[in-house]
């Protein structure tokens, strides 16, 4: 039962730098929007104005500092599981996740969701407007291909992950709107 716990727990310690970055622009963004009003060649904006450079710059440094601080508390959060099972090298890996590799992920969350916000812009989705499992997985997608290069975790740590995004992901963005920080819920 502890394996079962402590996987879980380190799907969401892998997790966690890419969804404070995702999180943050909600609460921090606005000003100027990073597509700074440009059109595609469709004649519809990149992004939208709700992608902003505050927004991806708070993003990515409260990520970062996430990271950190994961790093910081990593040997005692090793010493803690060590008591009730048998530490592998994969779990070692993730919890020997840094700084940097926290920064990959949160410009690679980031970058995921200009992404999926420049594919909702092309088929004509107004900004805000859902789009099931490109508003989920996109960013968390993007975090896991940019921090590749320095963490490759284990499949089951991946596949837990993604399921654990699809669920936070519905828990944050309801309570972001009941809170008013969001002006919908998806």
């Amino acid at each position: 039962m502890y394996e079962e716990i402590a996987i879980c727990g380190l799907a969401l310690w892998l997790g966690l730098p890419a969804w404070i970055a995702n999180s943050m622009p909600v609460i921090f963004g606005g000003g100027r929007p990073i597509d700074n009003g440009c059109v595609f060649r469709d004649g519809r904006r990149l992004f939208g104005d709700s992608k902003t450079i505050r927004g991806f710059i708070s993003g990515v440094f409260f990520g970062t500092v996430t990271a950190i601080l994961l790093q910081l508390s990593a040997p005692y959060v090793q010493m803690v599981m060590a008591e009730h099972l048998t530490i592998t090298n994969e779990m070692k890996i993730i919890l020997g996740m840094d700084g940097f590799t926290g920064f990959l992920a949160s410009v690679g969350a980031l970058t995921g969701d200009l992404v999926g916000s420049f594919l909702k812009r092309r088929i004509d989705l107004q900004s805000g407007g859902p789009a099931p499992m490109l508003d989920q997985l996109g960013f968390i997608l993007m975090a896991l291909i940019f921090m590749a290069p320095l963490l490759q975790p284990a499949p089951v740590y991946a596949g837990i992950l993604i399921l654990l995004t699809l669920v936070i992901h519905w828990v944050s963005n309801i309570a972001g709107y009941l809170l008013r920080l969001k002006s919908n819920p998806w």
